[in-house]
């Protein structure tokens, strides 16, 4: 048993030897591979020891120890010999707590245990979904690299109706995959400069295969989510996220289409009105979104205008379709708040109007009537200030006659405010600038973009026109700038 705890407890030193980068990963992959000979030669030991040797490491500050002893009692199943509770509580306890710089040396061992949490054979849902989502925050702080493991999450997280927790790591934009062109590795692993595709990587045993139909859904299961807590604008650019993701061979998969019929009346949800068109969409890929989402395009059409009894018969006409695509709820939604987006419209023309003339001038999408009485406008304007929705204000005249006015939608900050506002765009930007140097690096590295641009060199000194975009998707070739995560249909 000291022989044992000796061993574990030897990394880290409590002294302050590994004060650089260097010793520290020469002194972790010196104790990784001891922790290997000790668990090929020794697992019983550990084992039979477990319930001490957990109670005595710190999952904070011998995270790969506590780690090793965990995985012998739950990887390839609970161990028998040790209480279930316990072993489940000290999992529980180490996800929470483990030191990500220490468990970027963890590989598979790591990757095991977390995909026993995504298996839902350990965890109830509402624990396993947190401590999923901690783990992933605590190895990649930034959460810009994509892994199955967000996918698990995300699966998990929507399937069980546990969101909340997840939200941290799925509000997140995503700039790396695993296996990406050009991704240089670092000379250590325990570099806190690191992006998170150097240490988070297949070669690195923190990863697993990533597919497109994962990243797809992963998307397309944010823009759920994003659409139970109904967050319009998030779940607009979730699914934009699918319908512009990159295709082979004018393919186009079926979640894609699903994507698009959702991402339409969203998008009427969050902006009133529906963009039908992206650079990043191919032609041939937007005339099958035109072609299987017509019906959805056309009411976004109405939607825009004032013939609200053209929505109406939009929307019922074709209801056994949105039945049929499960967004019957996001059409209701979409006439609820058609009314709304009207209201908004009259400040195009209006700094001020009577709340008897909004009245008269707009209708409920629901009834296709007005308001009966000018209260349920006033109660109306009131939740969309309250709301966010409006920046306006109801004030009432010397003869009693209440009025909105639309207020500017620039809002003037007081001196400080500004400059705090101004030093956190600095600091988003700082993380910007790093993306897209990465970004530049990769493509500029690229084989197919060099070819693309000395075609296009050489067209520029012909002057000969041509359309940039569309010839560049158009010689891609199968080792594509997602490493291989593309959809072919």
């Amino acid at each position: 048993m000291d022989q044992c705890a000796n061993a574990l407890l030897a990394f880290p030193p409590q002294d302050d030897s590994l004060n650089t980068n260097e010793t520290y990963n020469e002194a972790a992959l010196v104790h990784v591979q001891q922790l290997g000979l000790f668990i090929k030669d020794r697992s019983k030991e550990l084992v039979g020891f477990s319930t001490s040797l957990l109670n005595i490491l710190d999952p904070a500050i011998h995270s790969l120890s506590y780690l090793a002893v965990l995985h012998q009692l739950v990887v390839p199943h609970l161990a028998t010999s040790v209480p279930q509770a316990f072993v489940l509580e000290k999992l529980v306890t180490f996800l929470m707590k483990f030191d990500g710089r220490q468990c970027r040396y963890a590989g598979s061992m790591l990757l095991d245990i977390l995909n026993a949490v995504g298996s839902r054979t350990l965890l109830p849902p509402s624990v396993a979904v947190e401590t999923l989502s901690s783990a992933l925050l605590k190895l990649d702080p930034s959460a810009t690299m994509f892994t199955h493991l967000h996918h698990t999450l995300v699966v998990l997280a929507y399937t069980t109706d546990v969101m909340n927790p997840a939200l941290p790591v799925i509000d997140s934009d995503i700039v790396y995959f695993p296996g990406m062109a050009n991704q240089e590795t670092g000379q250590y692993l325990c570099d806190l400069k690191l992006p998170p595709y150097a240490y988070i990587s297949r070669s690195t045993g923190l990863a697993d295969n990533v597919t497109s139909s994962m990243v797809l859904e992963y998307d397309f299961l944010c823009g759920m989510i994003y659409c139970t807590k109904r967050d319009w604008e998030k779940a607009r650019v979730a699914f934009g996220r699918v319908v512009t993701y990159p295709v082979k061979e004018a393919g186009c998969s079926k979640i894609m289409v699903d994507a698009y019929k959702k991402w339409a009346l969203v998008s009427l949800l969050s902006t009133g009105s529906f963009a039908n068109a992206s650079p990043f969409i191919t032609t041939s890929t937007h005339k099958i979104f035109n072609t299987l989402g017509n019906h959805y395009t056309a009411l976004a059409a109405t939607f825009a205008s004032d013939d609200v009894e053209k929505l109406l018969v939009e929307a019922s006409q074709h209801a056994h379709i949105w039945q049929e695509d499960g967004n019957a709820s996001l059409v209701e939604e979409v006439l609820a708040t058609y009314q709304k987006w009207r209201v908004l419209s009259l400040r195009d023309i209006y700094t001020k109007l009577s709340i008897a003339e909004i009245r008269k001038a707009t209708k409920s999408g629901e009834t296709g009537q007005a308001l009966p009485t000018d209260e349920d406008v006033e109660a109306l304007i009131q939740t969309m200030i309250i709301g966010g929705m409006l920046n306006g204000v109801i004030e009432k005249n010397d003869d009693g006659t209440k009025f909105l006015t639309f207020l500017p939608s620039v809002v003037y900050q007081p001196e400080a405010e500004f400059d705090e506002e101004c030093a956190r765009i600095m600091e988003r930007l700082k993380g910007v600038g790093a993306v897209i140097a990465a970004t530049n690096q990769r493509l500029g590295t690229s084989k197919d973009y060099i070819k693309w641009s000395i075609r296009e060199s050489r067209r520029d000194k012909s002057g000969e026109a041509h359309d940039a975009v569309p010839e560049f998707e158009s010689h891609i070739d199968d080792e594509d700038l997602m490493g291989g995560v593309m959809a072919t249909g």
